[in-house]
């Protein structure tokens, strides 16, 4: 119909409630915008309509009524429902029986009256356990020219049966007599007409078991879920053909997604595919709620790095070890599990003693009894599948296989860097040690990855790019460390420029100079800080303290101060030049003047200290004057070797030399 009125073919709608045109106001409100574009008039509870109009107060009042209809239908489908779900667990069926069961007259489940129909569907059980496949039962079908049934709009329909058919029949429990319901939730795709169908928990589904005649016991139904599980396919990652090292092998697990990244290729003319790990998640309005991107390149790297190191980290008595710990393991998890098979084994002999005792006369008891023994088959068929499919065997390993094993991980980075080693062989290097990598957080500073061992083992990655490396160069520098040794740690880390290249001095001083830490920056930092000390009149013992926390990259001692000092007399070009006579040495001269003066007019060190002390004036070293520091600083100015304190009378031969 809206294709008719967008067509101008319609010329009036008439409904006799506007809660039956649409069920939700979203597809109303497409309705009228469609009614008003081409005109149509719409007539509803005896009243006439013009959306196309100006009368504002008509279209809202059709707006209005279709809420309150949107709202009454959603009341009414809970309300539907919820008797549904009432009627399920009184254990009456609501929903249509599958092939091979028809409904009767009081609504129970029975099987087809239809012989061929009953035959087809019992084949199908004997047959599974002797061929134990569904290609095999399939061809037997075909060879015997066989039809199995389906139904179709309530009627059943014969033709060639396939392998989803046939399993779809052995899953169903509904043919060893129980009747489920809550099984499976629908949700409508945005934007779509299709639905999207997801199972329920298991806990929320509704069973009812002996609810009518089955096809197959519940012993031989759980041996073929047995048999069936135990031929599924183990889920295999791709490879993959581009040069990066783990497509299908990076998850996302930035706020909280936990989904496979995956690996985006781009290229312009003239520039090489580049590879980047990716992971989008798109609102309702095509705008994206989760976006992470990172280079394929810095990653790859890292954990290369990181497993090469570790692979040829071993010796001999640690693969020892490591085996051991991990036989021991093995046993200790075998015997755990096999713990666990017999207490499953022993709740379903007493869920099954319990439900034999129980009266026929107490039918909701005996109900519950049935439902503890279900689960408890359930969990002995859980806990035997995952014994089954988890049992590996034992390995013996001799000290030659030991020291074998050792040898070849300590050349595992020579076949790595070997230039006829693949990208295809790298890749399933990695997937033969490591399960996956997990990608915690990532900015454009770096990422924070976990690699996760096929034993188990997790390690956390620190992985940097262009501003993470500016950023760790930068925090090493500060703490004191040169640039060579800053290019080890980085390289030794995995760490990799923008073209996938080792980190090198150059680069590091680039980085430095970025932020303000050249070394030529801190020799000139070093002579200013010399300069305004010398001026100040502090002491070199203060000055080295000063050196060592605002320059310590360059090893400042006694005798490298010295050198500075001479360096800025004669005059550094980015630092103005020291003055030929120092504030420090102006001093020096007045305290030497006036230990002149008080030993020319007979005083005693003593004495002549306490004045120097009452002047205000301060000693090179110290902070007050003592008479061995007095007559010291005397006899070194005028080169005298003699300590005879002098007498009362001044010594003028001490004066004169």
């Amino acid at each position: 119909m809206l294709g008719l009125m967008d067509a101008g073919e319609v010329g009036i709608v008439i409904a006799q409630d506007v809660s039956r045109l649409t069920r939700s106001v979203a597809d109303f409100e497409h309705f009228l915008e469609i009614a008003r574009e081409s005109g149509t008039l719409i007539c509803s509870n005896g009243g006439v309509c013009d959306p196309a109009s100006d009368d504002v107060a008509a279209s809202l009042g059709l707006e209005v009524e279709a809420l309150f209809g949107a709202v009454d239908n959603r009341l009414r489908t809970r309300r539907f429902m919820a008797a549904r779900i009432a009627r399920a667990r009184e254990g009456k069926a609501v929903s249509a029986p599958p092939v091979g069961f028809v409904r009767s007259v009081r609504g129970e489940w029975i099987k087809d009256p239809e012989r061929r129909v009953q035959d087809a569907v019992a084949r199908v059980f004997e047959l599974y356990p002797k061929l134990g496949s569904l290609g095999k039962i399939v061809a037997y079908f075909r060879e015997n020219g066989l039809e199995f049934p389906r139904r179709s709009r309530g009627s059943v329909k014969w033709g060639p049966c396939d392998a989803a058919l046939i399993h779809s029949v052995l899953r169903n429990h509904a043919y060893y007599g129980a009747y489920t319901f809550m099984r499976r939730q629908s949700k409508k795709r945005s934007g779509a007409s299709s639905v999207a169908v997801k199972f329920r928990p298991v806990h929320e589904w509704i069973v009812k078991h002996d609810h009518h005649e089955p096809y197959v016991s519940r012993e031989m139904w759980h041996r073929i879920q047995e048999m069936l599980a135990a031929q599924r396919r183990p889920f295999r990652r791709l490879v993959g053909k581009g040069h990066a090292l783990l497509p299908s092998l990076i998850r996302c697990a930035v706020d909280g997604c936990n989904q496979l990244m995956r690996t985006h290729y781009w290229g312009r003319d003239g520039i090489a595919r580049t590879a980047s790990y990716t992971h989008f998640v798109q609102g309702d309005w095509g705008a994206h709620t989760h976006r992470v991107l990172f280079p394929a390149r810095n990653i790859d790297h890292a954990v290369s790095e990181h497993v090469l190191k570790s692979l040829t980290a071993i010796d001999d008595e640690a693969a020892r070890t490591i085996i051991e710990r991990d036989q021991q393991d093995r046993v200790s998890l075998e015997r755990t599990r096999r713990r666990q098979l017999l207490d499953a084994e022993e709740d379903v002999q007493r869920a099954r003693q319990a439900f034999a005792n129980c009266a026929p006369e107490f039918q909701h008891a005996r109900a519950d009894l049935m439902a503890e023994y279900d689960a408890a088959v359930r969990r002995h068929l859980e806990v035997k599948t995952q014994l089954a499919s988890n049992t590996a065997p034992r390995v013996s390993m001799t000290a030659a296989d030991v020291g074998a094993l050792v040898h070849r991980a300590q050349n595992v980075r020579q076949l790595w860097a070997s230039p006829r080693r693949t990208n295809e062989q790298r890749k399933r290097l990695l997937r033969a040690v490591i399960r996956e990598v997990v990608l915690h957080r990532a900015d454009r500073a770096g990422a924070d990855v976990e690699v996760v061992w096929h034993g188990g083992f997790r390690q956390r990655l620190r992985v940097l790019r262009a501003k993470g490396v500016e950023a760790a160069v930068a925090e090493r520098t500060r703490d004191g460390k040169g640039t060579a040794t800053i290019v080890n740690e980085l390289n030794a880390e995995g760490v990799i420029t923008a073209v996938s290249r080792p980190v090198s001095v150059p680069l590091v001083t680039r980085k430095q100079g970025h932020r303000g830490l050249r070394l030529k920056d801190e020799r000139r930092l070093a002579r200013q800080i010399i300069r305004q000390g010398l001026l100040d009149r502090r002491s070199r013992p203060e000055i080295l303290r000063q050196l060592a926390a605002e320059a310590p990259r360059l090893p400042w001692d006694p005798q490298r101060l010295s050198e500075a000092i001479r360096q800025l007399r004669r005059g550094v070009g980015d630092v103005d030049p020291l003055p030929r006579v120092l504030p420090a040495e102006q001093d020096k001269q007045q305290i030497l003047d006036l230990i002149r003066g008080a030993l020319a007019s007979g005083k005693t060190w003593t004495s002549i200290a306490r004045a120097l002390n009452d002047s205000g004036l301060q000693p090179p070293r110290g902070t007050m004057f003592t008479p061995v520091q007095v007559r010291l600083l005397y006899l070194r100015a005028h080169a005298l070797r003699s300590f005879k304190l002098p007498s009362t009378q001044p010594d003028h031969g001490a004066a004169n030399a």
